[in-house]
């Protein structure tokens, strides 16, 4: 009785990753410096200075 053939499968190589067209960085900074812009927008002014007696 002879061996039967011996048979090595190779796994497929990994498929490269297609761009989505924005990078992650890309995104990030899109959705993340008009809400930091917005929050120093709406941040409520300090009143230091004109409470001290001056009327304007």
């Amino acid at each position: 009785m002879s061996a039967p053939p011996l048979v090595v499968h190779r796994a497929a190589p990994p498929a490269a990753p297609k761009p989505h067209g924005r990078s992650v960085v890309t995104t990030t900074l899109v959705v993340t410096v008009p809400a930091v812009l917005a929050a120093a927008a709406l941040r409520p002014r300090s009143r230091t200075g004109r409470s001290r007696g001056r009327s304007s």
